[in-house]
């Protein structure tokens, strides 16, 4: 709209000094050298214009003619620049389709045709890496360093050269100045840790943990978690060292650290039980089933209490339970208690507040362990072990970066080696049971002792034999004859077999059923 009236503006004012010079003609006269030439105003100035058109004219073919190699050049530039972007996305997406190759040729055809050296270093080095020239692609990871805007790239190349090759010593000084650069990347962090651990560098990760807690870098319950595992690696090398105090001291730092984390509690009431500070142990145990009741807070009561009888650990695991009552864990964990003081009825009570419908595993074997330890061996006991090999599959610990399961914690996983990646898996399948009000003690004595195979109850015998009696049970010797007098009915029991224990102990079982040692004092 504005060029239309500036051009519609122009034509105007051409209108009117056409006219003006209409109206004033006046006249221009030149004498040279023997000539004359006698014009008038108007003319002078149109002819005045069109030398000015033609040597504007003559002016714009001269310059192209001057440029016109210099174009020529640029143009020749930019078509190679043109070819060499094309080579470097074709070489880019040869490197991640894995086609060493074809990468390597783009990767020289990129370099060839453009004079950037930071765009074609990264496809050079994944090229070297796909053909398996580690020499060469340390060598363009180090041209990296020169760029700024390329160091971190080069830096965690190398980085990655260096771990595969097993250097951890350089690793350790790459990552920290990859950590400079960018302490926000968790890849970084996560490297720069665990490189710091190999060295046994305690103070140096905590240092770091405390620089990522005032960045907020990492969330707060991480960084605590991670201070407690770099508290318990202290507590462990104090120890071994036989300096018991110092490094009960460190797990108690471990546990203020995190107080949830079943391992830092552990740890603190083992080293608190062995040098005399059972009440402080308890409480470490206790705070932490408050937050997560676990099995192995239940099953470091013996470690606190070194010494004392298995009724006292009842007394301290009762204790431990009443932190956080209603628990299946806590169920289990008493059970285990009064089977080891052979108390049967309280076991099986406890346990059958929290069975559920589907008891895991461990469940069942503890259950098989009641039956054995208060009837002996019998069809009961192997009724649930044969329960416990189809039962769902008992909680563990289990990798987050892997999947392998874990027999016990550990600051790294065992299998993949990453670092804090145990956490406590629940069987998946296991149905909760529905406590009543007053939590395990009140579901313990509303129960009453079931019968162990859904046999019928006894029922007193009269003194004459009945007309018709109770078939007997299996592999029960035959009945009397019906002359000779009847003897007076034995006292019925749970099971009845005519086999002798030491037959019991040996009756084959199918082969995906595990057996249960009843010599093992555990069942006892």
């Amino acid at each position: 709209m504005i060029r239309a009236a500036l051009v519609a503006a122009a034509l105007v004012a051409v209108a009117l000094a056409a006219a003006w010079f209409a109206d004033n003609p006046g006249g221009i006269a030149i004498d040279w050298r023997g000539w004359r030439i006698e014009t008038s105003v108007g003319t002078a100035v149109l002819l005045g214009l069109l030398v000015l058109a033609a040597f504007t004219i003559v002016h714009r073919l001269w310059l192209w003619l001057r440029h016109l190699p210099r174009r020529r050049g640029l143009s020749r530039e930019a078509e190679r620049r043109r070819q060499g972007y094309r080579a470097l996305t074709r070489g880019l997406v040869a490197v991640a389709a894995g086609d060493a190759e074809e990468s390597a040729r783009l990767a020289k055809r990129a370099e060839a045709l453009l004079s950037e050296p930071p765009l074609t270093l990264l496809l050079s080095a994944q090229a070297a890496q796909l053909t398996g020239d580690e020499r060469a692609a340390e060598r363009y990871f180090e041209l990296m360093l020169a760029n700024p805007e390329m160091e971190f790239l080069g830096l965690r190349g190398l980085l990655r050269g260096a771990l595969r090759g097993g250097e951890n010593t350089k690793a350790l000084a790459l990552a920290r100045r990859a950590y400079r650069l960018r302490p926000t990347s968790e890849w970084v962090q996560g490297t720069l840790l665990e490189l710091q651990l190999g060295a046994a560098e305690w103070k140096q990760a905590e240092a770091l943990l405390t620089d990522l807690s005032k960045r907020r870098a990492a969330p707060d319950d991480l960084v605590r978690r991670r201070r407690a595992i770099l508290l318990l690696e202290q507590a462990a090398a104090v120890d071994a060292t036989g300096d018991r105090a110092a490094a009960a001291k460190l797990a108690a730092r471990a546990h203020d650290s995190a107080p949830g984390f079943v391992p830092a509690a552990v740890a603190a009431a083992r080293l608190y039980g062995a040098t005399g500070k059972q009440r402080r142990a308890q409480r470490a145990l206790e705070d932490a089933w408050r937050l997560s009741p676990h099995p192995d807070l239940a099953a470091a009561i013996a470690a606190a209490w070194p010494g004392e009888s298995p009724v006292h650990h009842l007394r301290h695991t009762e204790a431990l339970v009443a932190a956080k009552s209603g628990t299946r864990e806590g169920g289990i964990a008493l059970a285990r208690a009064c089977v080891a003081v052979a108390d049967w009825p309280a076991a099986r009570n406890y346990l059958e507040a929290v069975m559920g419908s589907r008891p895991e595993a461990r469940v069942c074997q503890l259950r098989a362990a009641i039956e054995d330890g208060e009837f002996g061996p019998g069809l009961a006991a192997r009724e649930w072990l044969m329960r416990a090999a189809a039962a769902p599959a008992d909680p563990a610990w289990a990798c987050s970066n892997c999947g392998q399961p874990s027999h016990e914690w550990a600051p790294n996983c065992p299998h993949c080696l990453a670092f804090d990646a145990l956490a406590w898996r629940a069987a998946e399948s296991v149905e909760p049971p529905v406590l009543p009000e007053g939590g395990l003690a009140a579901a313990a004595a509303a129960l009453a002792r079931p019968p162990l195979l859904a046999l019928p109850e006894p029922t007193p015998q009269p003194a004459e034999p009945e007309p018709e009696p109770e078939p007997p049970a299996v592999l029960a010797p035959p009945a009397p004859p019906a002359a000779a007098p009847a003897p007076p009915p034995p006292a019925p029991a749970r099971h009845t077999t005519n086999l002798e224990p030491t037959q019991l102990k040996t009756m084959p079982l199918p082969p995906d059923v595990p057996t249960l040692d009843m010599d093992d004092q555990a069942y006892r």
